[in-house]
């Protein structure tokens, strides 16, 4: 049996952020109990695989207690195996990173954190309701050191409202200069809903190319690689979960709103936490959507996820069928390169930045 990755979903927060659009809910902590009887049951019937990835996202899987992050490893455990050199990661608040909540988090065998510093300015952080500052993500991620975690990820923002470009250049120099293993960096996000896009903030474009541009450049020089469009790693520290994901392996989805793949189907759960519950208790399938791909799906599918990342998308009889003249007029105007020998479609930082037009091309071609 080949392992797979597993996501787990932890839908609490004590505040949501104005950019946040995933399936999150602050002031519930009264609910996590339940929660996590219920994550429980559904690993029950979804155990017996062997896991070499797993990462908890959220939400904040940080604001847990540290009994309840260890009772979750241990139901996993319970559930899965778990080979010896998976990749454990944990989405974590800078101002949850005590000592004793960091301690937990390692004895557990979480072994990869990625902190939310977004960036580095006080006042843009209160603008977007994160609860820490750049002080607290210095303090917290010091602490991980010295407790001996060895894989940290920083997670920043840019094209901000009000973030200039001498404030995201501050950004980048600070987080270099602790030389985390990782960083991923976003351009702000308005196409699904949030605070920040209803307030209808419309993120300067040619700003956020500058921005982008100069945070590429600037790892480069620093030792990172560039190997995915949003995402930096010094050599060997790519996110290996991530890389599932790209790379259109099975992962499974536990939890609201947790998406799956097996291979051929995608599976996401319900996002509303009363509807999530309810299919546990009444043990029928969480699921909302289930969509089965069919072959030329799943090769565009293919296509568009290998254009987000360095090694680029092989390149099938199929491909070429369905999208070798596109492919062609995008390596016309210089944003993709074909490799001939690997046989592979390259995007280049160009085609990195016009992405989504390319992408909503090979979904709709």
């Amino acid at each position: 049996m080949n392992p797979v990755g597993l996501y787990v979903h932890i839908p609490f927060c004590r505040v949501k952020c104005k950019f946040c659009h995933f399936a999150t809910f602050p002031g519930l902590r009264k609910r996590v109990p339940e929660y996590l009887s219920a994550l429980e049951t559904e690993m029950s019937r979804a155990g017996g695989q062997k896991l070499n990835t797993i990462f908890f996202g959220g939400g904040t899987p940080s604001f847990l207690s540290e009994l309840e992050i260890k009772s979750l490893l241990d139901a996993i455990r319970k559930y899965f195996e778990i080979e010896a050199d998976s990749e454990i990661s944990m989405e974590c608040n800078p101002d949850d990173a005590t000592p004793g909540k960091l301690k937990a988090m390692k004895s557990a065998g979480i072994n990869r954190i990625s902190f939310g510093l977004q960036a580095t300015q006080e006042p843009l952080l209160k603008s977007l309701n994160r609860t820490h500052d750049f002080k607290q993500f210095v303090l917290a991620y010091a602490s991980a050191r010295k407790i001996g975690f060895q894989n940290i990820n920083a997670d920043l923002i840019f094209g901000l409202p009000h973030q200039t470009l001498a404030d995201w250049e501050e950004t980048l120099d600070r987080v270099v200069a602790m030389a985390p293993e990782h960083i991923s960096a976003y351009a702000l996000d308005l196409d699904e809903p949030s605070a920040l896009s209803f307030q209808k903030t419309v993120p300067d474009d040619d700003l956020q190319a500058d921005m982008y541009e100069l945070l590429s450049r600037k790892l480069a020089e620093a030792g990172y690689r560039h190997y995915e469009i949003s995402n930096f790693a010094k050599p060997g520290n790519e996110c290996r979960h991530n890389l599932k994901y790209w790379r259109n392996d099975p992962c499974l989805g536990i939890g609201l709103s947790a998406a799956g793949f097996d291979g051929r189907t995608r599976i996401k759960n319900k996002d509303r936490m009363e509807e999530y519950l309810e299919s546990i208790r009444c043990k029928v399938s969480p699921a909302m959507e289930t969509i089965t791909l069919t072959e030329d799906e799943q090769e565009g599918e293919n296509l568009m996820l290998g254009l987000r990342l360095r090694e680029g998308a092989r390149l099938t009889p199929k491909i070429w069928k369905m999208h070798g003249e596109m492919l062609k007029k995008y390596e016309e105007r210089e944003l993709l390169k074909i490799d001939a020998d690997k046989n592979r479609a390259i995007l280049n930082l160009k085609g990195w930045l016009l992405s989504n037009q390319i992408f909503r091309d090979i979904l709709t071609h």
